[in-house]
């Protein structure tokens, strides 16, 4: 894709028509009903800072150095950024592939007989020489299947970049909730502790003549209720660390708890909430300008397609020497070539035509799916986190309540004002408001690696030569 191609696209990208327009002089018609126009603002855009420079090592703003290190060593080793880089070099491949027919070809050959019979006369003969054959593709068939395939390995990189983004937000979520996880863990294991005392407390009560049996039945529940949860955490770890040791690369082993024993999740600092111009999204997504690159690639596939139905030149010179004491002696050489012109391929060429309009015409589709996909994920990350962020302030409040009523609670049972059934419930309701407040806070931090990813992940599109 050359640089005035992109220029063009990334310009006008707000009224997507125009960018085509230009490029192909005239010749593009968009699809009624596939041009994208950008939206003015984002609906919960307010408190969000206005995005200039994204940081491409976004991922950092946790604060978290073994964060940091789990991406790097995602990056290095994870098979799925491995095959896309893979199609990349594929896409180059067939780019040198398609330049290769617009340049000469030079073949050599060689010829002998060593006992001949001509005329009545016995002879030895040898010719050695070389032929060169080029296409002056006078009406860019092969220049233009060059030119898309250029575009579409552009494509390819910009999908592999998609692949790279995708990857590292899978990363940071995947630790996220692996170290909300393990807070949970901790909590419950504290209030197995809590339970396994208040069950000690009212069996001596019990017995001593001070408690019913059901508040023993009732203690004896909750501290079962506690064990189960706590086998159940764990096996939410353990398959967290397996899942997050595959984005790694690595086989799923007991190797993965020393590589993500970084900070807790209460430590981790909250990346600022950003959202760029809505217009500028449509330049910073990888995806998006992939997606821009096939229509262009598309494009360059019509062109050839129509410059097939013109005449085409091709010369065959060759040049060698002769010996041997044959017949043929010295330097030899031919001049030939052909002009070749369709007269009749019965509709070959013009369904080969149709079928390039609508492949370009399905590359303006595709674009204008991706492009409400991504306004969507961006808008959908901007109201999460502000909602997210108003329910964390919501579950403090009320966790620091119902720890009041607990401490109340637990005073008044000592004085005998209430019942160990009182405490049992306002010690599951304190539970439960702590372990929403531990998975509201995942989820913000969470929703903010979305938010980066939906932006762009601060990617800039490469600069690209004609």
């Amino acid at each position: 894709m050359s640089a005035r191609y992109r220029a063009s696209l990334m310009a006008g990208l707000a009224v997507l028509p125009l960018f085509l327009s230009a490029c192909q002089k005239g010749d593009f018609i968009m699809p009624r009903g596939s041009a994208v126009t950008a939206p003015a603002t984002w609906r919960q855009g307010n408190a969000a800072q206005p995005e200039t420079t994204l940081d491409p090592q976004w991922w950092s703003r946790f604060g978290d150095p073994v964060l940091v290190a789990l991406v790097s060593r995602a990056l290095e080793n994870n098979p799925d950024l491995a095959l896309a880089a893979e199609r990349v070099l594929q896409a180059r491949g067939q780019m040198r592939l398609a330049l290769s027919a617009q340049l000469p070809h030079i073949d050599g050959q060689g010829l002998g007989v060593g006992n001949g019979h001509l005329i009545g006369q016995n002879f030895s003969q040898y010719i050695l020489g070389g032929t060169l054959t080029f296409d002056f593709d006078l009406f860019g068939k092969l220049r233009e299947q060059t030119r898309s395939a250029r575009v579409q390995t552009l494509s390819s990189e910009a999908d592999r970049e998609t692949v790279r983004l995708a990857l590292i937000s899978d990363t940071v979520r995947a630790y996220v909730s692996l170290q909300a996880s393990r807070s949970v863990l901790a909590i419950l294991e504290r209030n197995l502790a809590v339970r396994q005392a208040e069950q000690t407390r009212v069996t001596h009560q019990l017995r001593a003549g001070y408690e019913k049996i059901s508040s023993l039945d009732q203690a004896d529940a909750l501290v079962s209720d506690a064990e189960a949860q706590i086998a159940s955490t764990r096996l939410q770890i353990a398959q967290q660390e397996d899942a997050l040791s595959v984005l790694l690369g690595d086989m799923p082993g007991d190797q993965i708890a020393t590589l993500t024993a970084g900070l807790p999740l209460e430590a981790l600092r909250l990346p600022p909430v950003i959202a760029p111009v809505p217009a500028r999204l449509l330049s910073n997504r990888p995806d998006l300008i992939s997606a821009a690159d096939q229509i262009v690639a598309a494009d360059h596939s019509l062109k050839s397609a129509r410059a097939a139905f013109l005449p085409d030149i091709v010369i065959n010179p060759g040049i060698g020497t002769a010996g041997g004491g044959g017949p043929i002696s010295g330097t030899i050489w031919a001049l030939g070539g052909s002009l070749l012109a369709p007269i009749f391929e019965g509709g070959a060429l013009r369904a080969k035509e149709s079928i390039a309009v609508s492949q370009r015409n399905q590359a303006a589709w595709t674009y204008r799916r991706t492009a409400v996909q991504a306004f969507r994920e961006v808008q959908d990350a901007l109201s999460g986190t502000t909602h997210f962020a108003a329910q964390e302030v919501s579950l403090k409040r009320s966790l620091s309540s119902r720890q009041h009523t607990l401490e109340d609670a637990r005073k008044e049972l000592s004085t005998g004002y209430v019942n160990y059934f009182d405490v049992a419930n306002a010690e599951s309701a304190a539970l439960s408001a702590e372990l929403q407040t531990v998975q509201i806070r995942a989820s913000r931090l969470a929703e903010l690696a979305t938010l980066y990813q939906a932006v762009g992940g601060g990617y800039t599109a490469p600069a690209s030569k004609p």
